[in-house]
């Protein structure tokens, strides 16, 4: 049901492929995962080359979304570019909020890269507080694996 809702909202036709149950996504080493604890229903999405295809438009590689209560969670497998990581998950973000319509606070971007060069790191965390305080959207980033537990 999670899934199927998101996929409407999302008006998602024809993209039944891009959505699954799985609580995991994995690419080149680096591995996002949804620790379900509480048993909620959890719907991950594939943005990148399926919910949206098209190579003009930045996106990053999974949305996840928890259910009851819904808390969305997008992600980037990156390997040291992490601006770029940054942008694909605020790009994103625009994209998929005006249709979900939740609040900002619901969302988090997680940024999971195989390195971070030190030169990064202030650049990072510039444009960590810009999307903090212009879109209230959270985004982070940690190193090869990162666990979010609902």
């Amino acid at each position: 049901m999670c899934c199927a809702e998101l996929q409407a909202t999302l008006e998602a036709v024809d993209k039944d492929n891009c959505f699954s149950l799985a609580t995991v996504a994995k690419e080149h080493g680096k591995k996002f995962t949804v620790d379900n604890r509480s048993g909620q229903p959890v719907c991950r999405v594939q943005v990148d080359k399926c919910l949206i295809t098209s190579l003009a438009t930045q996106k990053c590689d999974f949305l996840f979304k928890a259910c009851g209560p819904d808390r969305y969670f997008l992600v980037e497998l990156k390997g040291s570019k992490i601006m770029d990581a940054v942008r694909q998950i605020v790009r994103t973000y625009d994209i998929v909020s005006p249709k979900i319509k939740k609040s900002p606070r619901q969302y988090k971007g997680v940024i999971v890269s195989s390195s971070v060069p030190v030169a990064t790191q202030q650049g990072f965390r510039r444009l960590q507080d810009k999307y903090l305080r212009e879109k209230q959207l959270l985004i982070t980033k940690t190193h090869v694996q990162h666990t979010e537990v609902i």
